[in-house]
């Protein structure tokens, strides 16, 4: 097995490039090299992925529990409905930010 030097992923002997970041193992001479450098790098894309991911999901749950569109009735607290009208938009559309940036950020 090829261990990848960058992300430390195995992968089978006859493996020119890793299967888990997509830098190639072998330079022509067929030596193994350190990888494809990376400014941010796929594991902390998957990292913010999966926190964007968490934000929207937090974001919808406050949608729906604070925002009375179930058969419970609304939360109407002042202070609170002041919260989730800032809150929300932050959760949701910071997540999806952030989650599309973490696509965008493994190849960067």
């Amino acid at each position: 097995m090829k261990i990848c030097p960058y992300c430390g992923y195995s992968n089978y002997d006859t493996a020119k490039v890793c299967r888990k970041c997509d830098s190639s193992l072998e330079t022509q001479s067929g030596t193994v090299y350190q990888g494809k450098s990376y400014w941010i790098g796929p594991d902390k894309a998957k990292h913010m992925r999966s926190r964007g991911l968490s934000l929207v999901v937090l974001g919808l749950l406050v949608k729906v529990y604070w925002g009375g569109y179930g058969p419970w009735s609304p939360i109407d607290f002042p202070i609170l409905v002041t919260m989730r009208t800032y809150l929300e938009p932050i959760l949701l559309y910071g997540g999806a930010l952030l989650y599309v940036f973490g696509w965008i950020a493994r190849a960067i």
